[in-house]
Order: C-alpha cells, then structure tokens, then sequence
C-alpha cells in the first residue's frame, strides 16, 4: 500500500533544529487549515480557563503565607508549627481528593466539575476571612484542599487529551507558568492591600485579602460552565464544528499508534481521502475505512466503518446529529475497562508507568519545598539581624522580596518546555537538571550559616543566601516537563484516557502524600531561617531523583524500542498481505466464470 506523503509536525528526530524551531512558533507552516483551526480554538478555550484557574488557585495558595507575615500571625495568636499543621491539613484534602477528582471527569463532564469546584474553594476562600483562631483555618483549609485538588491533575489529563507530544510540553508549561504567575502577584495584591484597605470596615487587610482572592474566582467558574470543551470524544462545544471534533479524535489515535499527528490534505479536507473509486485489477488498492466509535441506547461502543472516511459530514446532516448524541456521554463509555475491575488494576501495577511515574513526581515534588513552603518569606521574617522591637524587614519588602521566586520558575518552565518539545524523547534532561541546581543551592546555605560568606547576619551572607532562594525557583520547571512526559509515555503506549488520568493524579497524591510530614520534619516554621535539617533533605532527595530519571529513561527507551519492534513486524505483514493482493488480482486471476481476467 502506496503511502501518502508526510504532512503535520515533525517527527522526533527527523528533521533539524531550525526545521523545528520554524515548526514550534509558526505551526500554521506545516498544518491543514483545519488543524490550525482546531488548535486556535482549543488553545483559547481550554488555556485561556485552565491558567486562569491555575493562578487563582495559587493565589488563593500563596495567600496563607502572604496573611501570615501581614498580621494573620498575631491577630490569631499562632504559634510553634501552626502554620505547617495548617498547610499540612490543606495536603491531606488535596492528596484525599487527587484520583476521585480525576475519575469523576469520567462521569461528570469537565466543563461542570471543574467549574463547579472553583465556585467552591471561592466560598472557602471568603470564609476564611472571618477565621478567629488557627484551627477555623486548618478546617476550612482541608476542605478547600478536597475543592483545588481537582485543578492541576486534571488539567495535565485534559491538555493529554487534546495535544500531540509535539504539541504538549509548551501548553503545559504555559499552565505551570500560570499558577507561578498567581504566586508571584500574590505578594503585591497583599502588598497594596495592606496599604490601602487595611482597618477598612473594621477588617484588617490580610482579612481583605481572602474576601477579595474568593470574589475574582466566580467570573471565571462562570466562564468555564458556558465555554469549557471537555474531552475530544464527549465535547459539545458550540465553537468546534463536526469535521474539527473528528480530527481532534483521529490526532489523538494517531498519537497513540506513534506516527505523525496531522492527518488530511493541506486543501483543508478532513481526516480523509475523497478518492472513492474503485481499484483498478493490478494498482495499489483502495485503504479500507477506519472504524469510528458510535454508542447504543444502552452506552455500549460499537466499531463501523465511518462515513467521514470517504467525505466530508455536512453540519445538518444525520450522521453529524448522531455524532452530537454521542458526544452527549461521558468518557467513561469510551473506555475498555472499568476502572474498579481486577483487569485495571491488574493492568494498572504491571505496567512501568504507574509506580515509575508516581515515585518520580514524589522526589521531584519534594525538590519544590524551598517555594512551596515559603522558606525565603520565613527566612526573611525571622532574618538573624532581627530584634525583639527592629524587624529588618517591612511587611512591604517581606511580601515583594520573595516574589523572585516563581518569577524564575516562569522563565525556567517556558524555557525547558520549549525544548523538550522540540525534543519530546528527552523531557528526562530536567531531571538532571534538577539534580544539579537542588545540590548547590542548599549546599551554599548551608556554607552562609557557618559563615563562609562572613558573618551570618551580614550583607554578603544574606546575598547569597537570597540569591540561592532565587535559583531554587528553576526547579519548577519539573511540573510541566514530567507530567507531560507521563502523558506521553502512556499515550504512545496505547493505554487508555481512565489509565492516564489514574497515574497522573497517583503522582500528585503520591508527592502531596509525603509532603502532608515532610514540610514539618524539615521546613517547620520554628526552624527558621536556616532550615539545616531540610537543606540536607534537599540534596539526597535531589541525588535520588537524578538516579530515578536515568532509570525511568532506560524503561522508557526499551519500550520505545519494543514498540518500534512490533511496527516493524506489522509493516511486514502488511506488505506480504499488499503483495499477495495484487497477484490475486493480476491478469492470471480468474473470475466467477473460471475465465481469466485477461482472456478475450
């Protein structure tokens, strides 16, 4: 079978980097019109909620700690490890939540789930306004935790259901950048807060800023209700026409069997040829149909061959309202298997992915402690050069200084996103990268402390301690690299949507999981400003998690290797089958008289 010429992005490997750099920031060079099509409207509808909901989230995140160096720690009487227990009850929430958030996209449609939890963790956000000991916070903090736990795992399952690997590092990382973005404005919005509404109506301004974090959160819940497009194969997105949900489907299948992901001609046409002509005797036959998905009464998925492989489905027509009907159901009749059935799990915990994944994302997770855990803000509230009366720093400068932070992680997560896509086999190079920074940043600290840099309280040791905080932040760059290696990985290896979505919310529980203690154990708030016992923390589990990447690479490239073994086999059957066609239709075939075709 004759095939046809190459089109859509490039292959991993086959073209070079100018070719892929062209590639990345212009598509609209390599793809159909349709695909382009699709891809401005899924980029718009689904970044445009999913970074909005992101950076609220970590907003509302960053607002605890911005609160609590704004008077929240006074005004509440906390003390020892409040704050930790407190974040500590946030995590249980979270990790308690992670994988039924996600199996629940395959029963409630995202474009109401998702929504539907922000409307929720706002109202948490406002009630914390009018919190009057730290144990109203560690409540309300634990259920907001069950609320959130849906926004970061979900989305990493919704961007792998819509984008290729060429396609899915940038789109990540623009949404890891997103929640970034929320920290780092977090501690201006409570800066200028501070100043102008503080003692407004009676409340202080940290109160203000939970009333103000919750209020800006429902416009766009509001927005995801009307607009969000859920998954290719359930969406009813009014936007989307029939022929783009059909390409959103078939790229996804494309991705899964490992070849290129745009399908169709350059004309615009769909996923299919037009050519229906019938093979003439000695000529390459005619590709059969491939089969699509349509679903009974009773939710059961049946394979045909489809009417839009041949030509193009007019909008009105009845198989495009057959098509909207079966859009209406969930993901979860889509699936082979149902995810509580012994054959899942036993699926789940033979495969390489789920445990390789889920311990990678648990070390890389605990690699963030330095900014997850606020320890510049802590550092800088309890700086050595402090007195009982003369704190070093103001309530200004301890909200603004440490905003470098995620300001780095934006640059550092945009930066390796954009190279692993132009090499998506390589999303393992962050890893090491990690391994690095995560050694020399707690070992410089540590060599402030004992007065490598002068004395401790000094200018030059503040420096570098301060800067070392900063360069900590580049190790963000591990959310979006591996979670979109994960997705992946999984995807080329065929397994399905309810697989993916239960290893990507297992790497978040798994990480979040052992953060609930490991913030205490290492980074309790009393153990400022040098933290020593976490920065130790910090280098093995850096250590560990450069020996975990090269492990995970060494898996995944012997299945890299075992599939690109069976395509070889495959393509060889195909051709001795091609082969075997064409002499059954040579001129020495008979036909149903016992004449040769060729006779006169």
């Amino acid at each position: 079978m004759a095939k046809p010429p190459p089109t859509g992005h490039p292959t991993p490997g086959s073209t070079g980097f100018t070719t892929r750099l062209r590639s990345y920031f212009r598509p609209g060079t390599t793809s159909n019109p349709l695909e382009r099509r699709l891809l401005l409207k899924i980029d718009f509808f689904i970044l445009t909620f999913c970074c909005l909901s992101y950076f609220l989230n970590y907003l509302d995140r960053t607002a605890l700690s911005n609160a609590y160096v704004s008077g929240m720690k006074e005004s509440l009487s906390f003390r020892g490890n409040q704050l930790n227990q407190i974040n500590t009850c946030f995590t249980i929430g979270y990790v308690l939540g992670q994988i039924p958030s996600n199996l629940s996209l395959h029963y409630i449609p995202p474009r109401i789930f998702f929504p539907g939890m922000m409307v929720l963790w706002a109202g948490l956000t406002m009630v914390t306004a009018a919190a009057r000991h730290p144990g109203d916070i560690m409540a309300i903090r634990f259920f907001q935790g069950i609320a959130e736990s849906t926004t970061f795992v979900g989305t990493h399952y919704i961007l792998g259901s819509w984008y290729t690997e060429q396609e899915l590092g940038k789109r990540s990382g623009v949404f890891t950048a997103s929640g970034l973005a929320g920290t780092m404005i977090g501690g201006f919005v409570q800066s200028g807060i501070h100043g102008s509404m503080d003692g407004l109506r009676g409340l202080s301004g940290w109160r203000w800023l939970f009333i103000i974090d919750g209020i800006i959160t429902l416009p766009v819940a509001i927005y995801g209700f009307c607009l969000f497009p859920d998954t290719p194969k359930t969406t009813r997105a009014p936007y989307l026409s029939v022929e783009e949900r059909e390409l959103a489907i078939r790229r996804m299948e494309k991705k899964k069997q490992g070849e290129p992901a745009e399908v169709g001609r350059s004309s615009g046409d769909t996923l299919v040829e037009a050519e229906t002509s019938v093979s003439k005797p000695g000529t390459q036959p005619r590709p059969e149909p491939k089969p699509s998905p349509s679903i009974d009464h009773q939710g059961h998925l049946h394979q045909h061959p489809s009417p839009s492989s041949f030509s193009s489905t007019p909008s009105n027509s009845p198989e495009a309202t057959a098509t909207a009907h079966a859009a209406a159901k969930t993901e979860s009749s889509l699936t082979k298997t149902h995810p509580f059935s012994l054959p899942f799990l036993r699926s789940l915990f033979t495969s390489y992915h789920c445990p390789s994944f889920i311990f990678l994302w648990i070390l890389a997770g605990e690699t963030e402690s330095f900014s997850s855990n606020a320890l510049l803000s802590l550092y800088l509230k309890s700086h050595p050069s402090n007195t009982p009366t003369t704190p070093k720093y103001t309530i200004s400068q301890l909200n603004t200084y440490p905003t470098g932070v995620p300001a780095v992680g934006i640059l550092s997560t945009l930066f390796f996103a954009f190279i692993t896509d132009l090499y998506p086999h390589h999303r393992s190079m962050v890893g090491y990268f990690i391994g690095i920074i995560g050694v020399l940043t707690p070992s410089l600290i540590l060599a402030a402390e004992h007065g490598h840099f002068g004395d401790p309280a000094g200018s030059k040791a503040t420096a570098v301690v301060m800067g070392m905080y900063y360069l900590s932040g580049s190790i963000y760059a591990c959310q979006a690299t591996f979670f979109a290696w994960a997705n992946d990985a999984m995807t080329r290896d065929g397994k399905e949507a309810v697989f993916r979505g239960v290893v990507l919310a297992g790497m978040n529980m798994g990480n979040n999981a052992v953060n609930a203690w490991w913030s205490i154990v290492f980074y309790g708030a009393d153990m400022a400003p040098w933290f020593e016992r976490g920065m130790w923390a910090m280098i093995g589990t850096s250590v560990a998690l450069a020996v975990w990447t090269a492990f995970l690479s060494y898996m995944e490239r012997r299945s890299r290797r075992r599939r690109r073994e069976e395509r070889e086999v495959r393509e060889r059957e195909e051709a001795r089958g091609v082969q075997g066609g064409i002499a059954a239709d040579g001129p020495l075939a008979r036909d149903e008289k016992g004449k040769g075709v060729g006779d006169v």
